[in-house]
């Protein structure tokens, strides 16, 4: 049901269940919400930041120019980046003489190095292992029939393409600011993850979808449409275990249904390969762990500490506690906020918190996977402007600037703070991500201290 609530002054609307557990809430009225911007101008002006990019990238980047090299010359990096994987896992799907081999790493590292298959030779001491698990391969494997040029440049154009899906989502059904997640476009992340093949504007899209559809109170959808992040687990848990904890029981029977999906296809596809993703899981603390794994580049709680203390064990340690007091604390203070008349947390706020918490916990956080900062960066710019109408309470309205400076400040600087990492030792963007953290719900904690 739909109840009007009292706070501080003002009315906001929440939505319970039928036993009143909190479900959603959207922080407004329906009718205080801003009209819906015109679809077709928010769409061009969503594109032409993400395409000019694309573009250039087509034009100027290594990674997508055709492979003029002498073969006995191996190059440093393979091109089309990280596409090399789901290139090669595609590849080997489709071969069902090679289909249970896909995650036996021998296999994988001489598909990948085989001049036949991609068109050129790269470094023999690098390659990247199958982490993925069968749906994915299975779903970008329509990508292996092409030439890998030509795939890698395809590649390139469907994850601009999951950009400007996603600023435009989140324009024109959360009415999140279009000029600022489009600035954010051109920061150093959104850049690389194109450049590289990655796929963090594909996560952007799925949250944002996930987001909209939870803030129109679809939960059901919603939690079908979070299933797909799946494709990274470790990802999917920090707002998993919120939904679970807030009760919010529609929504994880839509996550649990989009999950049992991908789980079966996978199992059609071959058991065997799903118990070796399951053992490639199991083994992925080792891959952290690698000297191939570039700590300087991450920014989680797990860099932070190894770099800090470079000592595995005592790294393992901090890293545990650390993500359990950040993420024990969101998830007791909304934990309280279930089924609360004084007080109700905005969505929002709540879901940018566990977005920042997911980056925080992430075991594997490189910065291209920054991207997912766009949402984020986007609805704490509406808390802004919305608080900022209120002339009355400007301490709160330059407290809710904050965050946004701040993850504005990790996007652009993401570069330099990689290189200070790598000749300090020291990951100053964890701390960064923190007290973004801290800021985003700061409001949240003081109203829960108050109240209780």
């Amino acid at each position: 049901m739909l109840a009007r609530c009292r706070i501080d002054g003002q009315y906001v609307w929440s939505v319970f269940s039928a036993s009143g557990e909190f479900m959603a809430n959207t922080g407004s009225s329906k009718s205080d919400l801003p009209a819906s911007p015109n679809p077709f101008k928010t769409l061009a002006l969503s594109a032409i930041v993400p395409l000019i990019v694309m573009v250039g990238l087509l034009l100027c980047s290594p990674n997508y120019q055709a492979a003029n090299q002498d073969f006995e010359q191996p190059l440093s990096y393979p091109l089309g980046g990280d596409f090399l994987q789901e290139y090669v896992g595609g590849r080997l799907i489709l071969n069902p003489a090679k289909r249970d081999h896909l995650y036996d790493a021998a296999t994988f590292q001489d598909t990948q190095h085989d001049a036949q298959v991609v068109g050129f030779t790269w470094d023999q001491e690098q390659f990247f292992p199958a982490v993925y698990p069968p749906f994915w391969y299975s779903a970008v494997s329509p990508l292996s029939n092409l030439p890998y040029l030509v795939a890698s440049r395809v590649w390139l154009v469907l994850m601009t393409l999951t950009l400007v899906a996603a600023v435009w989502i989140l324009n024109r059904y959360a009415n999140v600011p279009a000029p600022v997640v489009i600035v954010m476009c051109l920061s150093a992340p959104v850049i690389q993850n194109l450049s590289a093949g990655q796929k963090g504007t594909l996560l952007l899209l799925i949250l944002s979808v996930s987001y909209v559809l939870l803030r129109k109170r679809k939960d059901f959808w919603s939690g079908l449409v979070f299933a797909l992040i799946a494709f990274k687990p470790h990802l999917a848990i920090v707002i998993g275990l919120w939904m679970l904890v807030s009760r919010n029981w529609r929504w994880c029977v839509g996550a649990f249904s989009g999950l049992a999906v991908l789980v079966i296809t996978s199992l059609v596809i071959s058991p065997d390969l799903v118990s070796n993703y399951v053992n490639v899981v199991a083994g992925f603390g080792d891959y952290v762990q690698s000297g191939g794994y570039r700590l300087n580049e991450s920014f989680s709680c797990w860099s932070f500490w190894q770099q800090l203390i470079r000592n595995t064990v005592g790294a393992k340690v901090f890293t545990g506690i650390t993500s359990l007091l950040v993420f024990g604390a969101s998830l007791w203070v909304f934990r309280l906020r279930i089924g609360s008349t004084v007080f109700s947390t905005e969505i929002d706020r709540s879901f940018s918190a566990m977005v920042i918490v997911t980056m925080l916990t992430s075991p594997h956080l490189y910065a291209y996977d920054l991207t997912m900062l766009l949402l984020p960066i986007g609805l704490m710019t509406r808390i802004a402007l919305t608080s900022g109408a209120d002339q009355s309470d400007q301490q709160r309205n330059y407290a809710d600037w904050l965050p946004v400076g701040l993850m504005a400040l990790v996007m652009f600087a993401s570069g330099a703070i990689a290189s200070f990492a790598a000749s300090s030792g020291f990951q100053a963007g964890f701390l960064l991500l923190v007290t973004v953290w801290i800021a985003i719900m700061r409001p949240v904690f003081v109203e829960t201290l108050r109240v209780s």
